[in-house]
């Protein structure tokens, strides 16, 4: 009886609006019916929606089995909310706009964030992960790479029609109610996109996606030489084999911006994407992206970064291998230099900086190098036997220049240190943000902070490594740095190293190894060592996350934030490692060979595409609720359409 009144009768006091233009049966008409025991019925929405504050996320998904009234007070926003709340850090980082600002989530977008993070955290430490759900988009381009935005919301990618003679960047949203994966924003550029990096910026007051990239042209002398810069690759992300065209190239550094609120527009759902009122409605606003800066160069640029440096939004790009060069995305667009100093006693040997983090709360940037031994001529008297090479890395931190400060001397790392890593490839650093950070139950303690972790792969790729840099203990900082995260690199801890082998079928032997680094979870995939192709044939994925006694009182911190909203406890496996149980038909797929791929941690989705292939491939480690176009629940309707915007 109470359920079906229940579209007559809901008066919840955070639903004014609601309750004002309500009709029909009263409350006292629903509790007059005779009863021979009492009944939570019986309680007001305001008495119920108190007790349900009390509860576990278990026991509100017990409550909706139970009858069609419990059903719909279990999707009212401020118990998600109040859940989201509770895990903290554990969700998905949401863009830094209004639109997604609590006060702004509806119950759907807050169940979702909260759900993806419970069931990816129980999924990734089980010992037997598996694939939850896998889905398929058309976006009739082919995509060349692409990178994540924090949180899944949205991807950035540089896409070339069929033909490839036309390159351009899209921004696509992930999770649109109506297509699912959408591209919202295309902006065209003259050669592939490289070293493609994205992140949430505010520039000039708007919060934004700031856009790096690097391309490539022919030099003015070399126009009419019908060589096409787009072909050439670095193999395997290897220092030892760079890219070796037959004439000299020039190289761009472009930075471009786009508003969080005009995607925000361009994702509304009452607009059907690809429908004549969304062109229509896209074609009446301001052009969506914005150019920053273009740092041109007759040299190699490389690796790139993105930071806001003392309230700077600021890039950073490598330059010929040695140098880091600066500059400022808003205001006077000044540039600062740094040329990093050789190390001793290797001076005389070549440098070559692989990869960079800008650290932006302790003004200094983490650089690592890669270092060009002599060659050694081998022990061994086989005939044939080739000369063993050797390389070392180099960790550095370096002070960042003051902006403006162009002076070409070497700087001296302010930390170092050094270990021999032969034929290393594909170093991979986690960029720690301030989202990740847990805060302490006392606020004056400040709060725990992520590792970073750097990967790399040495041995020919069939061997990956992992060195950790914990963060600097709070009782060993200043209180007016408690807050904020700050990396010495006599934290360094020497992690586990790994050699993965398949055995399926009649295939078997050694593979390489590749990471798709995460703070928590980091992600790794493995091919057949000779894949030095674009098309790399996938064997296996697997869950990673990374264990030291440093990280300790952050990863307790983290567990703590789930058990606020858990009666059970999340249960991790002993090993580092553990390979996903993937289905023949999504094994099949990525055996036959992929073009690129991209993984967010906090969604616990990782994204393909195939090589020459217009769709987009998703695989969901997570579990998410399910809307409908319109915006209903599946499913099971809700009674009231009026809640989905609650």
């Amino acid at each position: 009886m109470a359920s079906s009144l229940w579209p007559q009768r809901f008066a919840f006091s955070s639903c004014a609006s609601l309750r004002a233009g309500s009709t029909g049966q009263s409350w006292d008409t629903r509790i007059s019916q005779p009863q021979k025991l009492p009944c939570l019925n019986a309680l007001s929405d305001d008495i119920l929606m108190e007790v349900f504050s009390y509860l576990d996320i278990e026991d509100i998904f017990s409550l909706r089995r139970v009858s069609k009234l419990y059903y719909n007070l279990t999707h009212q926003g401020i118990i998600w909310k109040n859940f989201l709340k509770r895990i903290g850090s554990n969700a998905p980082q949401r863009p830094p706009s209004h639109r997604h600002s609590p006060q702004y989530l509806t119950s759907f977008e807050a169940e979702r964030l909260v759900t993806r993070a419970i069931s990816l955290q129980k999924n990734w430490l089980s010992p037997n992960p598996c694939p939850l759900s896998r889905d398929s988009f058309q976006i009739h381009r082919l995509i060349q790479s692409m990178v994540l935005l924090p949180g899944g919301k949205y991807m950035v990618a540089s896409v070339c029609n069929t033909a490839k003679t036309h390159y351009s960047l899209i921004v696509f949203a992930l999770d649109h109610r109506i297509g699912g994966v959408v591209p919202l924003a295309e902006t065209p550029v003259k050669r592939k996109a490289y070293n493609l990096k994205a992140r949430y910026m505010n520039i000039d007051g708007k919060p934004s996606i700031v856009i790096a990239y690097v391309r490539r042209k022919m030099s003015s002398r070399h126009n009419s030489s019908g060589v096409d810069p787009s072909i050439y690759n670095p193999i395997l992300e290897n220092p030892r084999k760079p890219i070796d065209p037959p004439v000299p190239l020039q190289y761009a550094c472009t930075c471009i911006q786009i508003s969080l609120d005009t995607l925000g527009a361009l994702a509304d759902p009452t607009l059907a994407p690809g429908s004549a009122a969304f062109f229509e409605f896209a074609a009446s606003q301001p052009p969506p992206f914005r150019l920053l800066c273009v740092l041109r160069s007759a040299t190699e640029l490389g690796a790139v970064d993105l930071a806001v440096i003392e309230g700077v939004p600021t890039v950073a790009v490598v330059k010929n291998h040695e140098t880091v060069v600066f500059k400022e995305l808003t205001g006077v667009g000044m540039l600062s230099t740094l040329c990093c100093a050789r190390e001793e006693p290797y001076s005389s040997n070549h440098h070559s900086i692989c990869n960079l983090r800008i650290l932006p709360h302790q003004g200094q940037i983490l650089v690592l190098r890669a270092v060009k031994l002599p060659i050694i001529p081998s022990v061994d008297h086989r005939l044939g036997a080739p000369p063993s090479s050797q390389d070392l890395i180099t960790i550095a931190m370096f002070d960042i220049p003051d902006f403006g400060d162009n002076e070409m001397e070497s700087t001296f790392a302010h930390q170092t240190m050094s270990f021999r890593a032969d034929d290393v490839e594909g170093i991979q650093i986690t960029d720690p943000n301030d989202h990740e950070s847990v805060p302490c139950a006392n606020p004056a303690d400040g709060a725990e902070h992520p590792p970073i972790t750097i990967f790399y792969r040495s041995e020919g790729g069939t061997r990956f490594h992992e060195l950790m840099i914990n963060p600097t203990p709070r009782h060993f900082l200043p209180k007016s740095m408690l807050s904020t995260p700050h990396y010495w690199l006599g934290n360094l801890v020497a992690g586990n190293h790994h050699v993965v082998t398949w055995e399926h079928e009649k295939e078997r032997g050694l593979c390489r190894g590749f990471v798709l680094p995460g703070n928590q979870r980091s992600l790794v995939y493995v091919t057949r060592t000779e894949d030095i192709a674009e098309r790399l044939s996938i064997r296996g994925f697997y869950s990673h996350f990374s264990v030291s006694d440093g990280t300790a009182a952050y990863t307790a911190a983290r567990n703590t934030l789930f058990q606020n909203v858990m009666r059970g406890s999340v249960h991790s496996r002993e090993g580092v490692m553990c390979k996903f149980n993937l289905t023949p038909d999504v094994r099949s797929d990525l055996k036959a060979g992929v073009k690129t791929i991209a993984w967010d941690e906090g969604t616990g989705r990782v994204f393909y595409v195939k090589p020459d292939d217009a769709c987009l491939h998703v695989i969901d480690f997570a579990k998410a609720p399910v809307q409908a176009p319109d915006g209903q629940r599946r499913p099971l309707p809700l009674a009231d359409v009026r809640m989905l915007d609650l």
